[in-house]
């Protein structure tokens, strides 16, 4: 899961360097800055040793992932990124999307409820 999400952001930052000034400075940047936090989220979620902790931030993991989808969205309405850039990038945190929620569905199955 966390090779994806560094395949999704190198796939990004490649696109990043090429945005004019003002879109990378503004957009581009709150993107960049929340593919941080998601890889953050889920190198700490893969070596958090408690589970509620690490259901914790598989939960804020999915979260960063939903809004970098919007993000994206905004940008390819505006123009910013073209068609193509923003389909393989969907394409591909859809899938980190997948595997994050099959993760918190394996973790939550191996957590007792609590009362």
């Amino acid at each position: 899961m966390l090779v994806g999400a560094k395949k999704t952001y190198r796939l990004w930052h490649d696109y990043l360097v090429n945005l004019k000034r003002l879109d990378s400075v503004t957009i581009g940047e709150k993107i960049d800055n929340t593919f941080l936090t998601l890889l953050e989220l889920i190198f700490k979620g893969c070596f958090a040793t408690d589970k509620f902790e690490k259901l914790s931030f598989v939960s804020l993991a999915i979260g960063k992932c939903d809004i970098l989808k919007f993000f994206l969205q905004i940008s390819w309405e505006h123009k910013i990124i073209d068609h193509k850039k923003y389909g393989e990038l969907i394409l591909e945190l859809d899938h980190v999307g997948r595997m994050l929620g099959g993760w918190k569905k394996n973790i939550q199955e191996k957590t007792p409820p609590t009362r």
